[in-house]
């Protein structure tokens, strides 16, 4: 019976060693398509937002965490001046290596503003409307009282436009 206790004990360690996995990728900038280094990578819990481990993408691009418990995750990249960028319901896999590549949505550093003009105004600012316009967009267009941004978009388009100053941010 001894023997048939430890052989359970030991089977059990055994079956319990390698439950974690590991998440590996590569970060390219959304619009020139090559690899970005730098960006700050954390590896945050689903279910309660932890914090579990990070790293920092390399000087080709890529990064890699490992050991990390079999569940659901959340991954936020950041980097100073560009908006933070959180990819959801990443799950981790035991004994497996979950391999992404990743463009990182704002390239220009563009952060998301307020309904100021850089000029320090606030009239004369309408909101950007991307995508293809409808026939009740564009005659707020002509009546001046949105901007027409175009069809493609991104993570990183300015939101506002001062019809003063001709900018948009």
């Amino acid at each position: 019976m001894k023997i048939l206790l430890i052989l359970g004990l030991f089977y059990y360690g055994l079956a319990s060693f390698g439950q974690n996995g590991t998440l590996k990728g590569t970060i390219k900038d959304g619009l020139s398509s090559e690899n970005s280094y730098g960006i700050s990578i954390e590896l945050l819990r689903k279910a309660d937002k932890k914090f579990i481990a990070g790293a920092v993408s390399d000087s080709i691009g890529k990064f890699q965490i490992k050991n990390i418990p079999s569940e659901t995750y959340d991954l936020k990249f950041s980097l100073v001046g560009f908006n933070e960028y959180t990819l959801s319901d990443i799950k981790i896999y035991p004994d497996s290596t979950t391999d992404l590549n990743i463009i990182f949505p704002c390239p220009f550093g563009v952060v998301k503003s307020k309904r100021v003009c850089p000029m320090g105004h606030k009239d004369d600012v309408v909101k950007i409307v991307y995508g293809l316009p409808s026939m009740k967009t564009l005659k707020k267009a002509e009546k001046g009282e949105i901007e027409l941004g175009g069809c493609i978009v991104t993570d990183c388009d300015p939101i506002w436009y001062c019809k003063k100053h001709k900018i948009r941010f």
